[in-house]
Formats: C-alpha cells, sequence, structure tokens
C-alpha cells in the first residue's frame, strides 16, 4: 500500500444526477422485432430512422406500443391480433412507395427480477449484472428515451449570442441504468448550439465574423456547417448538402442565371457560393434559405470555445435544472401514451450516496521540503526547488520564422527569463546564450542536424500548424534522437513568469528530472498503462505502452501500430517482456506486483481485454522467468461517462478533491473526484477493477489511485487520472509522428479529395521505433 500522513478516510453524502426508480406497475415487459420493408424492393429494411418513426406511428395508431425508431417495439400488454400492416409514408422521397411493418415477439421480461438484489456477482465475464437485467435495462431505457428529451434555455447570460449564430439550449436526456444500489433514472444534461439567425446567409456572418468574402477556399471551412441543414426555400422546406465551389454568379438552373430563376427581391451577393439542395443537387442562395431554430451539425472552433464559455454553469445552477429535468420525467412517465401503461414512478428527488474523502499525500519536493497543499488539492512553487533538477550543459535555439517576426533581442531577453527562472526553480543552465539558428519550415532535418550536439533544442514556431509541428518531432524522435521543446512566437514576448515555469517543467521531465515525489509503494511495483489513438493523419491506429522505470515517477513508452479502430492490444507479451527488462535494468529489482491502468474500454471489450491483454501480460512475465508470477491489478479508467456529484452545505458545491464513490457502479469499481474544477461541475473519473490479486485492499486502490494523481510532473495540482493514464495518452498523440516519410507529405496534407489514391499512398506509411537515445526517457511529454 502507499503511505500518507494518515490511514483516515472522512466519510461525507453526495448528490447525484440519478433519481430513483421506485417501481413498475406492469408485470412484464413485451419486446417485439419490427421490420419495415419495402415492398416495391424484394423487402428491403428501410434504413431512414424518422420515415421508420413516422410509419411505425400511422401502422400502430392508437395502440398502446412503444417504438425506439431502430428495431424494438414494448408494450406492457401482450398483443393477440397484430398482421402485417401496409402503409405509405408522407416523405416526398418515399411518397409513392408502399410498406410492409410486421412485429415479431422477441423476448419477455419479468419486471420484478429487476428490484432484487444487484450487488456483484461473480460471473464469467467482467460484468456483475447477469444478461437478463442487462436486457430489461436496454429494454426500459428505450421505454423511456421514447418520451424525447427535455429542452430549456436559461438568462441570456447563458448563451443567447447572434454573433455567434446560435443560442446555448440545455438538452436532458434521461436513461435507466441498474446499479449496485438499485435502479435509477440518470439525467444527462449536454449544451447543444441551436440556430438563432433568420437565414444561412446570416449564419455565414456568424461563421466568419463578418463578411465571408468571395467564393474561394476559406468558404470550404463553412461547407462542412451547411451540410445536413433543415431550411426553408420560399415554402418547401428541404435539406442543405453543402456548397457549390463557384460562386453565385456563375451558376446556371436550366440555362437561367440565378437570379432569374429565383426572381427574388432580396439583396442577393453574386459573390458568394450558393447552398447545394439535397436530393435534387440544385443550387440556392444563402439569403433565401430561411432558418428554423435547430442544431447546428457543426461549429468552428472559435464558435466550440464560445459554446464552452456559454454553457458553464454553477453546481446550484446545474442541480436545479435537473430537478426540473426530473419533474418532466414524472410528468412524461405518466401521461406519454404506451409508456404510462408500464407504471413507472420515479422520485421527485435527485439521489444521496455516501461517499469518502481520501487523505492527500505529502508532496515532497527539493531540499528535503514539502509543497503546502491549497484546499483545491494544487502547490506553488515560487522560491522552491524541484525534488530533482536536471543539469544542462548545453542548449539551442531554432527559430522557423524570419528575424522581422522574431527579433534576435526577443529571443535573448526570453532565454535570460528562462534561465533566470530556472536557477529558482534549481536547474542549471551551463550556457547563457544559446546557440540561435534561423530556418525555413521546410529545413527542419538540416536545422535540427546542426544543433544535434545540444541536451535539447527550443524549437520557435510561427503557428499552430500541425504539419511542422509533426515533422519537427518526427526528426527529432525518429532520426536524431535529441529532446525538443516547441513554443510559439507569440509567447516569447514580454515577461510570462507561468508559462516559463510551465516550458521548464516540460524540459525538465524530458531530460530526467523530477517534479515532485508524491508517493512510495510499500513493496516493489511495476506501473503499467495503456491507450490507443484511432484519430492520426497516418490512416492507422497507434497503440502506447508505457511502464514505470523506478518507484512510480520516471516513465519510459514506446507506440505500436495497429489496424485501423483495433482497441485491443495483441502483442502483450513482447510489449510486457520489454517493460520488465527496462525496470529490473534501472532498478536491479523484479517486481513483486504490477499494476496494469488502461484506457477507452467499453463495456463490450471487458472481455477481450481481460482475455488477450491480460493473458498476454501474464505470458510476458513467463517469458522473463517461467517460474515468475507477479500479484496483478487491472484497472479500466472511462472519462466517458455522464454520472456527476455535487455536495450539498447551503448551496451546492463541487465536491472536495479526492471524493471516491462505490455505490454508483454496476460493477466491482468506483468513481473519483481526484481535481479541483476550474469552471462548472466536476467530472469524476470511473475505475473499474477487473482483476486483482494483489494483496491491496479497497481502501488501498483507492489511495494509490488518488496518489498516481498527484504524480504528473508538468502541472502543480492533482489531475482528473492517475498519472501514468496521461502519459500513455499523450504517448498515443504524439507517437502518431514516429513514421517513416515526411510529417508534411502524408496523404493526409496533401490528397484530399481521391479516396483511393489517399488508401494506396497511407499504405507505404507506417511507424518506426523511437531513436535508442530516447528510449529510456520521457520523451513524450
Amino acid at each position: 500500500m502507499d503511505k500518507t500522513d494518515t490511514e483516515y478516510i472522512e466519510p461525507t453524502t453526495v448528490v447525484t444526477n440519478h433519481a430513483r426508480l421506485n417501481s413498475i406497475r406492469a408485470k412484464r415487459i413485451y419486446v417485439y422485432t419490427v421490420e419495415i420493408t419495402n415492398a416495391d424492393a424484394r423487402d428491403e429494411q428501410l434504413k431512414d430512422t424518422q420515415t421508420r418513426i413516422e410509419l411505425f406511428a400511422k401502422a400502430a395508431n392508437q395502440s398502446s406500443l412503444v417504438f425506439d425508431g431502430r428495431e424494438y417495439a414494448y408494450t406492457a400488454h401482450k398483443l393477440l391480433n397484430w398482421s402485417t400492416v401496409s402503409v405509405h409514408s408522407a416523405n416526398a422521397e418515399f411518397a409513392h412507395t408502399a410498406f410492409h411493418i410486421a412485429l415479431h415477439l422477441h423476448r419477455t421480461y419479468d419486471t420484478q427480477a429487476l428490484f432484487k438484489d444487484q450487488s456483484p456477482k461473480e460471473t464469467a465475464g467482467t460484468d456483475d449484472l447477469d444478461q437478463y437485467s442487462r436486457g430489461m435495462e436496454f429494454a426500459l431505457d428505450s421505454i423511456i428515451r421514447s418520451t424525447g428529451a427535455y429542452t430549456e434555455t436559461l438568462d441570456k447570460q447563458h448563451g443567447d449570442d447572434k454573433a455567434t449564430g446560435f443560442s446555448v439550449h440545455w438538452e436532458h436526456r434521461a436513461s435507466v441504468r441498474v446499479l449496485r444500489s438499485g435502479v435509477y433514472v440518470a439525467i444527462n444534461a449536454h449544451a447543444r448550439p441551436i440556430t438563432n439567425v433568420k437565414t444561412v446567409a446570416d449564419l455565414a456572418r456568424a461563421f466568419f465574423r463578418g463578411n465571408p468574402g468571395p467564393a474561394g477556399p476559406a468558404w470550404t471551412r463553412f461547407d462542412a456547417n451547411v451540410r445536413g441543414l433543415r431550411v426553408c426555400v420560399g415554402s418547401t422546406y428541404v435539406v442543405l448538402n453543402g456548397l457549390t465551389t463557384r460562386a453565385h454568379r456563375d451558376l446556371r438552373i436550366n440555362g437561367s442565371s440565378i437570379d432569374e430563376y429565383y426572381k427574388s427581391t432580396d439583396s442577393l451577393d453574386s459573390a458568394w457560393p450558393c447552398a447545394v439542395i439535397a436530393h435534387t443537387n440544385t443550387p440556392v442562395p444563402l439569403e433565401l434559405c430561411k432558418l428554423e431554430p435547430q442544431l447546428l451539425p457543426r461549429i468552428s472552433g472559435w464558435q466550440r470555445m464560445k459554446l464552452m464559455a456559454q454553457s458553464v454553469l454553477s453546481p446550484t445552477q446545474r442541480q436545479h435544472m435537473l430537478e426540473r429535468a426530473v419533474q418532466h420525467v414524472q410528468k412524461v412517465c405518466a401521461e406519454t401514451p404506451g409508456v404510462s401503461d408500464f407504471g413507472i414512478t420515479v422520485s421527485s428527488e435527485l439521489a444521496r450516496v455516501e461517499a469518502r474523502v481520501l487523505p492527500r499525500p505529502r508532496i515532497s519536493l527539493g531540499s528535503s521540503t514539502f509543497a503546502q497543499l491549497d484546499p483545491h488539492a494544487s502547490w506553488t512553487i515560487d522560491r522552491q526547488t524541484l525534488y530533482k533538477a536536471a543539469h544542462i550543459h548545453k542548449w539551442a535555439i531554432a527559430v522557423f520564422c524570419s528575424k522581422q517576426q522574431c527579433p534576435e533581442s526577443q529571443l535573448l531577453a526570453f532565454s535570460k527569463q528562462l534561465i533566470k527562472t530556472a536557477h529558482e526553480l534549481g536547474l542549471s543552465f551551463d550556457e547563457s546564450k544559446p546557440q540561435i539558428t534561423y530556418a525555413q519550415t521546410n529545413r527542419v532535418y538540416d536545422t535540427l542536424h546542426t544543433l544535434r550536439d545540444a541536451q535539447f533544442i527550443l524549437c520557435v514556431v510561427p503557428s499552430t500548424s500541425v504539419s511542422l509541428y509533426g515533422e519537427i518531432k518526427r526528426v527529432a524522435y525518429t532520426q536524431l534522437g535529441i529532446h525538443t521543446q516547441c513554443v510559439n512566437i507569440r509567447n516569447t514576448k514580454g515577461s510570462r513568469t507561468k508559462l516559463v515555469e510551465a516550458l521548464l517543467l516540460k524540459i525538465n521531465t524530458k531530460l530526467g528530472g523530477q517534479t515532485t515525489n508524491s508517493f512510495q509503494p510499500s513493496e516493489p511495483t511495476l506501473y503499467i498503462a495503456a491507450d490507443v489513438c484511432h484519430t492520426t493523419e497516418i490512416g492507422v491506429s497507434v497503440a502506447s505502452f508505457v511502464w514505470s522505470i523506478d518507484s512510480g515517477q520516471t516513465f519510459a513508452g514506446t507506440v505500436v501500430q495497429h489496424p485501423k479502430r483495433q482497441e485491443i492490444i495483441e502483442n502483450m507479451d513482447v510489449l510486457v517482456r520489454h517493460a520488465l527488462r527496462v525496470h529490473y535494468k534501472h532498478t536491479r529489482v523484479k517486481p513483486v506486483q504490477i499494476v496494469y491502468l488502461r484506457d477507452g474500454v467499453s463495456d463490450s471489450q471487458l472481455g477481450d481485454v481481460r482475455r488477450i491483454e491480460l493473458d498476454g501480460l501474464m505470458r510476458g512475465c513467463k517469458l522473463v522467468d517461467s517460474t515468475y508470477e507477479p500479484r496483478v491489478l487491472l484497472m479500466i479508467a472511462r472519462k466517458r461517462h455522464c454520472t456527476r456529484f455535487v455536495q450539498q452545505s447551503s448551496n451546492f458545491e463541487n465536491c472536495v478533491p479526492g471524493t471516491v464513490v462505490t455505490q454508483m457502479t454496476n460493477h466491482n469499481g468506483f468513481h473519483m473526484v481526484a481535481h479541483h474544477a476550474i469552471h462548472g461541475v466536476s467530472k469524476p473519473t470511473y475505475f473499474l477493477i477487473t482483476h486483482n490479486t494483489t494483496q491491496m485492499s479497497e481502501a488501498d486502490i483507492h489511495n494509490m489511485s488518488y496518489n498516481l494523481c498527484f504524480a504528473y510532473p508538468i502541472v502543480t495540482r492533482a489531475v482528473t487520472m492517475p498519472a501514468p493514464l496521461y502519459y500513455a495518452h499523450r504517448l498515443s498523440g504524439k507517437g502518431r509522428v514516429q513514421i517513416n516519410a515526411p510529417f508534411d507529405m502524408l496523404p493526409y496534407f496533401t490528397v484530399k479529395k481521391n479516396a483511393k489514391a489517399k488508401r494506396a499512398a497511407e499504405e507505404d506509411v507506417h511507424l518506426v521505433p523511437v531513436h535508442h537515445n530516447l528510449a529510456d526517457s520521457m520523451y513524450f511529454m
């Protein structure tokens, strides 16, 4: 177990975003499969969801059936006289098509089984709930979701801004969850951008923050925002499918110009492109596309920032909003036709559950001092030295822009501030004036090669260009084996103490230094973490694998190329054997236990993780020594969930960092709020314990997880997940640049339209190992 000041865990009570489902009057739920087939196309299944819902509503008429819009219909009473029905759609696309609707009994559920003991059981898989309860949970969830979302807007302070082209609407969707402590209805709240302008032309002005200018490449960014919008042209409602590449004045419809065809009295900008109507591919001026309030299919980067800023709610505001959503759920369950037949009753109050607050670790700094933690689980490093500071003999600056953009005097002033702050933190620079080299962005290798004798190179870049950053890292990681730190030109101007401190923490970590020491395991332990990144420029998935090379403060890592979208890591035995050898090289101790942390795994993949990755881990240990059998803890960490907790005193407040809740799970796991939320309501991390042969108790695992959240070396606060998971996430992102081709020449950047040519070019691109100079370092930080 990890050492802390005290083993005391303070009890507390938290309020969730779940309301208890008290009872279901209906004794059974009858589930029917729904087949909607095209009578004119050899009984081909209809796939369009909206049309399926429309046709089923016509066929069901006044019956008590509840349709999920996809595959199943639900009822509280068994159907006795349903026969195949033939109906027509009002959708113009299917106006002359007849559809056959048939129902077949799929399964029957006994609702009382839900309210039996749901405590975790030992099962063949990793899921503690049996398949019967899972199926009934899905059925109830579909029934309640069929009532639609509850939407509300708050005051104008929270998002009615014409300048952005949208207003912020809060959408609440209810979902049923069968947990250890009972059956609940979870309220998931999401901020949605809803259009608040009259025409697509107004939306374009908001998107470009002014006059967009004539048709050209700039409009391609707006094209995605238009696709899928439902607009009214004249008196007809249509769906848009993007923009034309040519200007309004250069287009013709049946030989007539756009102005002649539409005969509009509105002022039309002939230099702009036109919108394209789906199915007919007819161009229509943006000024004539009238908008009704609807969800924007896509927004730009700055609009997304506005949405995030406008959607920040205090814990009190959010909880009051959730309480109103619960009242709405009660109402629709009692009044919605079909749903009311089930007699579902939901508590009017959000559930309160017991929680515990973990003790904070002692954070060791340099000179045998300790960090003073504030109530937000953060500390400062002002006038304090790092636990282990790096010694920098030689460094250099590579500037990928002109002297006019970034004068040498500006760089010298910045380097002076860097060295001054480094001295305060305990880092030593032997050179006060580094070598400064100006270079063009297409001469990355030549520039870094001339500076290869430096311990690290500070790369000043003119923008956040992905291709330039990727090429710098590719050359440094795979060809030269040099540590690099990129910084934007604008950040070298003026005095930026906090930014310089953050840069130095990264540099110190890359060069083998250590910011703090937050814990020491009581017995030799190997910490392993893994993640898989699917969004890469090389068209494949990248798996990252990191492991500790000391007591858990310093890590090394490697990346593995995966087929696209493959989540499970198949060659675990080789990776674990390598990790054990490197760990032993640095510590000269064989680990007694292994803690394996895994990110990004869904419920459906849990069995594969245990069957493939855990078994591979065991085989890797046997490859080192046939008699070696360390104790193993496997934990899955998730951030993609909708569970929230707040504390209530006079008002609702965010949970104290270190709060642990064990009741609101359906697995052997727990939720933990390790960090302090800067804005809004803090989001807990969900930990799922899928395998544990160690001697650690539940409290030991909680403390270990919390202490690891203080070990992330480039910040001075507790983070949301254990530091090894952050390392794996960073490496999966940085590892995608470890390729055999220039980063800016990848098909992702050079082949835009021809998908076949893009796939062919991607076949020649693959990952390569990191340079041996960086192999056992945290170069990915």
